[in-house]
């Protein structure tokens, strides 16, 4: 049995835990699609940088919390895509992709060039 290296998302209270976490330390957001092959190569993509790098990834499965979803591309004004993967930081989204740019090297260096604005 494999312990996946994702933190959930798919309650207000996960959500706030991934606000506040990001006052203190980048933290990504990553929608994914179950139906959607892009986001199973995406999905990969995002549970080798969780296990590899010390980032906390909220994964959100759009069809399990399609409200919360939602919610989360309201409150920070970026247009739902799957998969996405959205960086914030100090509560504030400082990157975001889509499609076939969520891959571990993209949001490696995007972690990095927020990492070093420090």
């Amino acid at each position: 049995m494999s312990t996946s290296p994702f933190r959930t998302l798919d309650s207000e209270t996960d959500w706030s835990d991934a606000l506040s976490r990001s006052a203190d330390q980048p933290v990504l957001l990553f929608k994914h699609s179950a139906a959607c092959p892009v986001s199973g190569q995406a999905d990969q993509e995002m549970q080798q940088l969780a296990e590899e790098e010390n980032l906390p990834v909220y994964k959100l499965v759009v069809q399990e919390s399609r409200a919360l979803s939602d919610e989360i591309a309201d409150v920070l004004e970026i247009r739902h895509e799957t998969p996405q993967a959205i960086l914030l930081e100090d509560q504030e989204p400082v990157f975001n992709t889509s499609h076939f740019d969520v891959t571990a090297d993209t949001l490696l260096e995007a972690v990095r060039s927020v990492d070093h604005s420090h």
